[in-house]
């Protein structure tokens, strides 16, 4: 009987201490430095329950989420496929960010007029990335206009410093060129919709790790799903937030809104994800090594 009881304790003690298992443990999530903080500001820095983690670039990315210690992932739709793809065990939760990416000039006031000229893109293979070259090679200009890469912060700040005159950024660093004098000058969200005939442009989206007990992920779903309807509510404390986070002024914060969509989408936009991945697999198939199978949006 003492065995038995020996046992019986021993395997709680497993269960409890588990990460896949415990209640008590915090919720580590991976999120990107930018708009996405916006959304998720104040359960940054008043959510006891999760913990996040900033990431920075695609690659720095890539070597966390093979940690396998993350159980929440945020990132470009197409980076999680990706990831994915290279067999890191993640499986697809929601996508909650439709607009975020704009062409601006302090030069030119409408497209045409830069090519031939320098375009400062926010890091290479971004979703900005991959459906302005798509958008290149439609038009006939791949030859025609030269591109650039650095981060949004560098491609900002040289943007208002007057030394470079096109980039194509991430809000709130759109709105920060604009209030220096930028021009939108394209809508990428809007060239996709019309160059690939579809609804939505699917831009940011969550993962979770694919161990996870069901029921926890549906309790971190309905969490995110509240957040999301606080922030409809109440937007200014988001601003506030996000403005100590991101260290911007919480007028950019406020401007940038206006451009961003956010409204938290599960597996109800299945179709628009697909009709995504299978345009840019003919576009770009470069992209994503793969259109990802069933497993994938299944939890």
């Amino acid at each position: 009987m003492n065995k038995k009881l020996l046992l019986l304790a021993m395997l709680f003690l497993l269960l409890i201490l588990n990460p896949v298992f415990s209640q008590n443990k915090k919720i580590e999530v991976l999120i990107p430095l930018g708009p996405t903080v916006i959304p998720f500001s104040t359960m940054i820095l008043e959510n006891p329950d999760f913990n996040f983690t900033i990431w920075r670039t695609i690659d720095e990315l890539v070597i966390k989420a093979k940690d396998n210690k993350y159980d929440v992932i945020i990132a470009p739709f197409t980076t999680l496929v990706n990831l994915y793809n290279k067999g890191i065990n993640i499986k697809y939760l929601a996508t909650f960010n439709f607009a975020s990416f704009y062409l601006v000039s302090n030069k030119a006031k409408k497209f045409e007029e830069i090519i031939g000229d320098n375009v400062y893109i926010a890091q290479k293979g971004s979703t900005q990335d991959i459906i302005f070259n798509i958008y290149l090679q439609e038009k006939n200009l791949k030859d025609k206009i030269n591109i650039y890469y650095s981060t949004p912060q560098e491609i900002a700040s040289l943007f208002i410093a007057g030394k470079i005159n096109n980039a194509l950024l991430p809000e709130p660093f759109v709105s920060m060129c604009v209030n220096n004098g930028g021009k939108i000058i394209l809508d990428i969200q809007k060239t996709y919709r019309e160059i690939a005939k579809a609804r939505l442009l699917p831009i940011t989206s969550i993962a979770v790790r694919g161990d996870i007990d069901k029921k926890e992920i549906k309790r971190i779903d309905l969490i995110f799903r509240e957040n999301f309807k606080r922030l409809s509510q109440n937007p200014k404390d988001y601003i506030e937030k996000a403005s100590e986070i991101l260290k911007l002024d919480k007028k950019i914060i406020e401007l940038s809104l206006k451009r961003l969509f956010f409204i938290y989408q599960g597996i109800s936009i299945k179709n628009d994800l697909m009709k995504y991945l299978e345009f840019i697999y003919e576009k770009a198939p470069q992209t994503i090594g793969n259109i990802p199978d069933e497993k994938f949006f299944s939890f």
